[in-house]
């Protein structure tokens, strides 16, 4: 560490270093062999037509173009924003109820920017899961009162916040540099990580997340390159495969305008005249032909996969089933969407609540409606949770967006009467299908005295 700097100046060359080095590193895992068996993207890039070394690039702007980058991840941002949250708290007696008059729950659940009113609670976390599923990590500027508590969120774009670790004490900092368009003018600041609310996705060290579209660049590539080869077919009236035969000797001239004439033709829609004896002779779509158009399919289930989005929700029906695409959203919430609410409320519970509330009081999403499946579904487990007394009738009202019954009647909790606790005798008072009555005008009563 070189002596006479300021401390900014310091941390920021420290991090330079860092940054470098995981640079370098990245470049090295970026680098990898290539077969027959295990094709790069230089192959593929090959096989379409493309100069040796030639590379489409992929970043951020480019990956969105591909429609199967764009819809996972408007599929995820749309979800997780769609999603109702809350702050809860744990009562003495161990239940769990709404938070609702807490400052912290109206900051996430309703006005995130605070007097500002620059974005909507559903716009912080559609961007935030955006930036995650596109960068691999969402920063926000969390700005407090006198009191130490969180009154305002200030979304950071990636590229203008990095964490790094300063070399002299171990202790992690962020680095925000201006950037006039999100509101941050002025120069760098060097932030504390209570300063910054920092929801990362899956990476290799517990602090940043690696970016899916680093990690899927090849598979991007090879997206991009299919697509923009079928546009220039399309922008050049159409592919036609084939030969034009000429029973003579032509030359060069006569070649190039025979051939010129006949491409003319077929791009602007209109029939070619063959004249001469010219006949057209079509090539059939060879093996490597067939596999270049499924490309363009396993390319899209690859991105599917890597962002584990059920196909059917970006638009690829071709193996879904009215059966089965409710049991795949179903596992969508369970299995994609699960993990990332996790990952936020962890990270919402960490840096938004003081210190003295983390213990009783913690954020959560609400699944329920989600995983609710169709309307018989719904009404067969509301019956049992009823009958068996998990539920009143007012709690399923209330989950099917419906007020409550009249008079507190819904607000009962039923239970069969058939039912005893184990280990103890059922009173015969108790028995339904006994006859308690002592009522002599009882029909029961009079059959029995008929009988005498």
């Amino acid at each position: 560490m070189q002596r006479g700097l300021s401390l900014n100046d310091r941390y920021a060359l420290a991090f330079a270093q860092g940054y470098n080095r995981q640079q370098d590193l990245g470049a090295n895992l970026l680098r990898s062999s290539s077969s027959l068996e295990n094709p790069n993207v230089d192959i593929w890039r090959a096989l379409a037509g493309h100069a040796p070394g030639e590379r489409k690039p992929v970043n951020d702007e480019t990956a969105l173009t591909l429609a199967a980058v764009y819809a996972c991840n408007r599929v995820l941002a749309e979800s997780i924003a769609s999603l109702p949250i809350g702050l809860f708290r744990i009562m003495p007696d161990g239940d769990i109820e709404p938070a609702d008059n807490r400052p912290e729950n109206s900051l996430v659940a309703i006005n995130p920017s605070g007097d500002s009113n620059l974005y909507t609670s559903y716009t912080f976390r559609s961007t935030g899961q955006f930036h995650l599923g596109m960068r691999g990590n969402f920063y926000a500027r969390i700005y407090r009162d006198g009191r130490y508590g969180a009154r305002e969120l200030r979304i950071i774009h990636p590229d203008y916040c990095r964490p790094f670790f300063d070399p002299t004490n171990g202790k992690l900092f962020y680095e925000v540099l201006p950037n006039p368009s999100m509101g941050y003018v002025g120069k760098r600041e060097i932030l504390t990580p209570d300063e910054i609310l920092h929801v990362a996705a899956l990476g290799s060290d517990g602090i940043c997340g690696r970016s899916p579209i680093s990690i899927l660049r090849d598979t991007i590539s090879i997206g991009l390159s299919n697509r923009d080869y079928v546009l220039q077919i399309h922008q050049n009236g159409g592919r036609v495969r084939g030969a034009l035969k000429h029973p003579g000797k032509l030359t060069q001239e006569d070649v190039e305008s025979l051939r010129t004439n006949f491409v003319s033709a077929v791009n602007t829609g209109k029939f070619p005249m063959l004249q001469s004896g010219v006949e057209f002779q079509a090539i059939s779509l060879t093996p490597a032909d067939a596999e270049f158009i499924n490309t363009a399919k396993i390319t899209t289930s690859d991105i599917a996969r890597a962002y584990r989005i059920p196909p059917h929700m970006i638009g690829d029906l071709e193996r879904a089933t009215f059966s089965n695409i409710e049991h795949q959203s179903i596992e969508f919430v369970k299995n994609t969407l699960l993990p990332w609410l996790k990952n936020w409320e962890a990270e919402l519970n960490r840096k938004i609540l003081p210190l003295s509330l983390q213990s009783t009081h913690f954020f959560r999403f609400n699944v329920e409606g989600a995983l609710r499946g169709d309307l018989r579904a719904r009404m067969d487990s509301y019956t049992k949770a009823i009958q068996w007394g998990i539920l009143n009738r007012d709690e399923v009202r209330a989950l099917e967006n419906r007020n409550k019954i009249p008079g507190g009647l819904g607000e009962e909790y039923l239970t069969p009467l058939n039912m005893a606790i184990l280990g103890q005798e059922p009173d015969p008072n108790n028995d339904p299908n006994a006859n308690n009555s002592t009522d002599p005008n009882n029909g029961s009563a009079q059959g029995s005295t008929g009988g005498q």
